[in-house]
């Protein structure tokens, strides 16, 4: 009897061997790609792209610096390839057959189709608003943009005076930064009936916060807090660093702010670019100009806010250059961090978005790279 067992067994052993053999030699096939934002043209780079196979992960890959991707070894059959960016993905299906005269089955450009819930608190010295809109996410027939935006100075209806004491420069003319019509607020609220509510708060799965928003209701930031410690991602520029107190817990974990506060000088500056693949995918990209792995970073007004010093546990930089503070001592800081908080993440840029077609293309590159990567960091 227990010869018999031992033989079937030999035999459907055998029978296994040739079958994953003549498997093996059909997955000569491969699919390949490239993942791109809504807008149908901009690379998404470090993406992750799985191939299933009846709602099974059979080969995963990642795109590369120009959103590139190939999946091989892949025999005939019916499949599903998701591709995803953090909270950014989209799914299609393909099927290869023997017929396929070509092994290699080229998807074309696959650009973004699911997106997270985004709200944009407005600003007067910064606009992400126009970052999101210029990557496609805005609807392809209206134009109207794809995500909330939220009157940074309405607080309670009332819109408040906008400099609120603090002044970038004197000569700094406080105007809309976009001149998009699209892009003014969009929903019935303001930010301060925003801040107050939690609940509100929870229905967004990025929030973004412009510099030169409304400053007088820090003490809700625990609100922003745990938005974040919960899976939220949130994104604050320059003058907006003090919504991040509280996460920081006053500075003391994470990053913390130079003191004064506002002591930033210099307007532009000469940053090297910390991470290969950011650099390579803009200048593979957009010919972005670099001389020793350095661009030119030029949209700081005067009077930012600095990063004093990050735990190098827990904070990953992105940028690094010189530059001047008001009492005249220069020095090279970071100028761009990302970090994980709870199960969320967050993005704190010194430098703002692009705001003239006369400055750097590395500033609203890096940004809007860094926007993917913000994507990136909420905990699955």
């Amino acid at each position: 009897m227990k010869k018999s067992i031992a033989l079937i067994l030999v035999l459907l052993l055998a029978s296994s061997c040739s079958k994953d053999k003549q498997d093996q030699n059909d997955g000569n096939f491969s699919i390949s790609g490239k993942f791109v934002a809504p807008n149908g043209t901009d690379p998404v780079s470090k993406a992750n792209v799985s191939l299933y196979e009846d709602h099974i992960i059979i080969n995963e890959t990642l795109t590369d610096s120009e959103g590139k991707f190939t999946l091989t070894g892949v025999s005939p059959g019916d499949y599903e390839v998701n591709i995803s960016k953090g909270l950014f993905s989209t799914t299609l299906s393909t099927t290869v057959t023997t017929d396929d005269d070509i092994f290699d089955i080229d998807l074309s450009s696959i650009a973004i189709t699911d997106l997270p819930n985004i709200a944009v608190v407005t600003g007067y010295y910064d606009n992400i608003e126009t970052v999101l809109y210029n990557i496609g996410l805005a609807n392809p027939i209206t134009g109207e943009p794809l995500f909330d935006i939220i009157d940074g100075h309405d607080l309670a209806g009332r819109p408040s005076n906008a400099q609120q004491g603090h002044h970038h420069n004197a000569n700094t003319t406080l105007s809309k930064t976009t001149n998009n019509e699209l892009l003014e607020p969009n929903v019935d609220f303001g930010f301060g009936t925003f801040i107050e509510s939690p609940a509100l708060i929870a229905n967004y799965d990025i929030i973004f916060l412009n510099c030169g928003l409304n400053e007088y209701k820090t003490d809700l930031s625990s609100n922003l807090t745990n938005f974040v410690a919960n899976g939220g991602l949130l994104y604050s520029t320059d003058y907006a660093f003090v919504y991040l107190d509280d996460i920081t817990n006053n500075g003391t974990e994470y990053v913390s702010f130079r003191d004064p506060h506002r002591s930033g000088q210099s307007l532009a500056t000469t940053a090297e670019v910390l991470n290969a693949d950011l650099l390579n995918w803009m200048t593979l990209n957009f010919n972005v100009s670099t001389t020793d792995n350095t661009v030119i970073i030029d949209q700081f007004l005067n009077n930012w806010q600095p990063v004093a010093s990050y735990d190098d546990n827990t904070v990953l930089p992105w940028l690094y250059g010189p530059v001047v503070y008001d009492d005249g001592i220069e020095e090279d800081i970071y100028l761009a961090y990302t970090f994980t908080h709870g199960d969320g993440g967050v993005l704190y840029s010194s430098f703002h978005t692009k705001n003239s077609t006369t400055q750097s293309e590395a500033v609203e590159r890096s940004i809007q790279y860094l926007v993917f990567e913000l994507a990136s960091l909420k905990s699955e």
